[in-house]
């Protein structure tokens, strides 16, 4: 017997659908990128995440290892729930490097209530280049159960 599943809830926050629409800096400290709500209702069986993040490189350091790597946290309540990191692929060129980071997160403790999904973007290895954040930006979550 199948156990039919349903989208009891979703949200999602956008920066943007478009490349080059945005210009955000990222350092060595989190920098907010996407904010956004999620109830969980009675009957979650677990909250899946689908996360995009449009990025680029400039200042490209010739000292190897000559990539950098950003990092992206996806915080529920304060707490890092879910993290990736990518590094840059480098061009050999001198414009800048263009990139796009995406993945999805099954959360499977849940509890019942309205919870605070947060989207970070850090850069691990400043000394190998800037990283902006460019676009497009995005996190949905939907939570997922039996009604």
């Amino acid at each position: 017997m199948a156990i039919i599943q349903t989208v009891l809830n979703y949200n999602r926050a956008q920066l943007s659908n478009f490349a080059d629409s945005s210009s955000i800096l990222i350092g060595t400290a989190n920098v907010l990128l996407a904010e956004f709500g999620l109830f969980e209702p009675a009957g979650t069986q677990f909250i899946q995440l689908q996360t995009t993040v449009g990025w680029n490189v400039t200042d490209v350091s010739p000292v190897p290892p000559d990539q950098t790597l950003l990092q992206l946290t996806i915080f529920r309540d304060g707490v890092p729930i879910a993290s990736a990191e990518q590094e840059s692929i480098s061009n050999e060129e001198d414009t800048p490097l263009e990139n796009l980071a995406s993945f999805q997160t099954i959360i499977r403790s849940t509890t019942v209530g309205h919870h605070v999904y947060q989207l970070f973007a850090l850069n691990e290895q400043p000394e190998q280049g800037t990283i902006t954040v460019t676009g497009p930006v995005s996190i949905s979550a939907m939570a997922i159960g039996t009604p």
